[in-house]
């Protein structure tokens, strides 16, 4: 028999507001909080979520919750549609486990927190919540979801929103098992979609559907308390070869999965796969490498054949396509020195320089992987190889600064939300203090401590 998954996770979700939750994890949940606001920031004029926002508008959905950082208002699972979404529109958010837990579960958690009145101590335990439970999850799989096509933030992360908003309506665990097992029936999405704005509507529609599924379990809805494990459950359906574990217990708060992985922030506005080599190109540039065509005959690059996977475009059209094109980025960071929310744009992706650049790359995968990152390879290479003969290679980077294990530090930080503000045009002094809000998460009274700070704005 499977192991109790759905049982065991709503038993761990129930405990929570008892449970004391280690401090290394809160920090993880206010890093979370922190990145993943500074880029829905960012990310709230993007075309999808005003695209979104119009929608719902239409829809009759001007609800009385918070939404977009006070730019709007709609239900509270209208308004972690629009967060999660706006979260994850630039690809820009923070990544762990191959997943994107906190565009997801942050917005989740705003959104009920301020329909249910949960104080900033409770946030922050069902943020680590959210994250423990999708975690263990999505470990259970021992083969590549995009190998067929699912996304796993798309299709696992409203269990994960729905285990946090279930902490953060305080739901006893019989209640937090059946929200869990709803949102079990509520995820879907495909890699297809990638490069389009459907992509961060993936984000945004696990956000909203854990918020469902936690708000109907508190209601009364009940659902198969094998939802998971179950022979025709959820692990069972998206597993690529049936290679999956459903019968190791969970032992969750043994082994705190949120403060052991952490979080890996992003330095560039670009698929995580291509950290690394955005970096080494934007250090090849500093080191004065060629940077026109003319002078290049080749530029040869070798990845890992997953980290390629989720890169399929050559030449993009547009900025959606450029972050998940591996052409495009490395010859962005080659040409420019940068590749900043500025340089991913329709216009650099147009750019013809850009472009005669990304058509000298040849690209070579490599099925060696890095034993604490299996979707990489130890190191990517990057090479350059001159008109007249020379060949400039990249110092290796294994864990860019923003990885998890070469954090940023406070500076670094707000740095990096300081710019998402600028981008957005939110004045500096409002949004140095969002900033300094969020670094106190857990005394924070409610959800309307973080979302008033910038004033409401909306229409």
């Amino acid at each position: 028999m499977p192991a109790p998954l759905t049982r065991a996770y709503g038993d761990f979700l129930g405990s929570m507001a008892t449970r004391a939750v280690p401090a290394s994890c809160l920090a993880v949940a206010r890093l979370g909080f922190t990145d993943s606001l500074g880029v829905l920031l960012a990310g709230r004029a993007e075309t999808a979520v005003t695209t979104l926002r119009a929608a719902l508008r239409s829809d009759g959905d001007g609800g009385e919750v918070p939404a977009l950082l006070g730019a709007a208002r709609a239900s509270a699972s209208g308004a972690a549609l629009l967060d999660a979404t706006a979260a994850h529109a630039l690809d820009y958010d923070d990544f762990a486990f191959s997943n994107h837990p906190s565009a997801v579960i942050v917005p989740a958690v705003l959104a009920v927190a301020a329909r249910s009145g949960a104080d900033g101590r409770r946030m922050a335990a069902a943020y680590v919540a959210g994250y423990e439970v999708w975690c263990d999850l999505f470990l259970r799989e021992r083969d590549h979801y995009y190998s067929r096509g699912w996304h796993p933030t798309a299709v696992l992360g409203p269990v994960g929103a729905a285990a946090a908003a279930a902490v953060a309506m305080g739901l006893d665990a019989e209640r937090a098992m059946h929200a869990i097992a709803i949102a079990a029936s509520q995820g879907g999405g495909v890699f297809e979609n990638f490069g389009s704005m459907v992509k961060p509507l993936h984000g945004g529609r696990a956000a909203q559907s854990g918020v469902v599924a936690a708000g109907l379990a508190a209601a009364g809805m009940t659902a198969s308390p094998t939802a998971l494990e179950g022979a025709s459950g959820l692990m069972r359906a998206l597993s690529p070869n049936g290679n999956v574990d459903i019968d190791t217990p969970p032992r969750l708060s043994e082994t705190w999965h949120s403060a052991t992985r952490g979080l890996n922030l992003k330095r560039y506005p670009v698929v995580g796969a291509a950290q690394r080599l955005a970096d080494m190109a934007v250090g090849l540039h500093a080191a004065g490498a060629p940077r026109d065509a003319a002078q290049v005959a080749r530029i040869a690059v070798t990845i890992s054949e997953k980290h390629l996977r989720v890169m399929p475009f050559g030449l993009p059209e547009g900025s959606l396509q450029a972050k998940f094109s591996l052409p495009f980025i490395v010859a962005c960071g080659l040409r420019h020195g940068r590749v900043g929310l500025a340089e991913v744009s329709d216009e650099a992706a147009a750019d013809p320089a850009i472009r005669a650049l990304a058509q000298r790359i040849v690209i070579t995968t490599t099925a060696e992987a890095d034993p604490n990152w299996p979707d990489a390879a130890p190191t990517d290479v990057l090479e350059i190889e001159t008109t007249d003969g020379r060949r400039i290679a990249a110092p290796p980077v294994a864990r860019w600064r923003g990885h998890a294990d070469n954090p940023m530090d406070a500076a670094e930080l707000r740095a990096k939300f300081m710019d998402c503000a600028r981008y957005a045009d939110v004045p500096q002094d409002r949004a140095s203090a969002l900033f300094d809000t969020l670094q106190r998460l857990e005394d924070l009274p409610g959800a309307a401590a973080i979302t008033s700070v910038l004033g409401a704005t909306h229409g």
